[in-house]
């Protein structure tokens, strides 16, 4: 698949959205300002680019509803992505998150979790407040979807923390990024269709959208991250600790690489001032970031035919733009 000029029109596209993505920040500071508990955590949400957010105002978009009723929605959204970043770090004992200290770093372990919890159960109740607006049925089955996607995600993450099975670990790899990353991604796009109205052929169409674009850019981000030559690897990054998941290039390397590409590997990690640049150039010449494009490119191609089940319209075609956009570069919103 050929991505040359598929990203041209999206700055347009994006200011369309961004009065709806700031009345979304907006509602969050104000909504987490309401008590000095939970005010730090407007500080540390305000740094996000809001994908999930413009996923939903895109989906309300597409679907013909207007923008401003989905703004508490969105926002319960990025909630829920915050409880999971906040998670995240704590798991991995990263120090920092988008330019500033982890918040477990900031407040301690114990209070991150607390306030990961918070921002879990806020996003259900943002939902079930929104009653009056859209009604009991649509409230009660949206506040269903978006749990049961949230426990998805709690189960990827602790899937990917658990001991390596002895199965197929592509296989493994995608269940625990389908629970990780897509489940979200799904979220963002069906819950604003349940609240919204939207038939069962636009929600199924828009979860089959959802779920391959997340999967799809959770494999780009892993090529990211590896790709960046910003410094001395550290240990856990991309050397492999007992029971960690490979992210997929090096999974492909362990798979396809041949002989020599694997020895090089190895002397690559065992070297006292090991780069991600040198494993990069290694997955290059060995077509590895090729097999990974390959495999990259079949979820985003199975994202993009999943939209032709909506009706025709500028907005659709903004979805199309989005998930193009996903996997080659990050909206630059703040």
């Amino acid at each position: 698949m050929r991505w040359e000029g598929k990203l041209d029109g999206l700055p347009t596209v994006l200011n369309r959205y961004l009065s709806s993505l700031q009345d979304c920040l907006s509602f969050i500071v104000l909504d987490l300002n309401k008590s000095p508990d939970t005010t730090i955590l407007s500080n540390y949400l305000q740094g996000g680019k809001m994908f999930r957010a413009l996923l939903a105002f895109m989906t309300t978009d597409a679907l013909g509803m207007g923008l401003a009723m989905m703004v508490p929605i969105a926002s319960a959204l990025e909630l829920l992505h915050g409880a999971s970043l906040i998670h995240d770090d704590i798991v991995d004992d990263a120090k920092e998150r988008r330019g500033q200290r982890a918040l477990h770093v900031q407040v301690g372990m114990g209070p991150a979790l607390i306030l990961g919890d918070y921002l879990m159960l806020r996003s259900v109740s943002l939902l079930q407040q929104s009653q009056d607006y859209f009604g009991l049925q649509r409230v009660t089955d949206a506040v269903k979807t978006l749990t049961s996607y949230a426990q998805a995600c709690c189960l990827g993450e602790l899937r990917e923390l658990t001991a390596v099975s002895e199965g197929d670990q592509e296989d493994e790899y995608l269940h625990i990024v389908e629970g990780k990353t897509a489940s979200q991604f799904a979220a963002s796009v069906t819950v604003p269709a349940i609240l919204g109205g939207g038939t069962q052929n636009e929600i199924e169409a828009l979860r089959t959208y959802g779920r391959n674009l997340g999967i799809a850019f959770q494999i780009h981000d892993d090529v990211l991250d590896i790709d960046e030559d910003t410094g001395p690897l550290k240990l856990s990054d991309p050397r492999p600790q007992p029971n960690q998941r490979l992210p997929l290039p090096l999974l492909y390397l362990e798979r396809y690489g041949s002989p020599s590409a694997l020895q090089h590997y190895r002397q690559i990690l065992e070297a006292e001032n090991a780069r991600h640049g040198q494993i990069a150039l290694l997955l290059r010449e060995e077509g590895i970031l090729d097999r990974v494009q390959n495999t990259q490119a079949k979820y985003l191609s199975a994202s993009l035919q999943a939209l032709d089940s909506l009706r025709a319209s500028e907005a659709r075609t903004h979805l199309s733009l989005l998930a193009f956009y996903a996997v080659d570069q990050r909206p630059p919103i703040s």
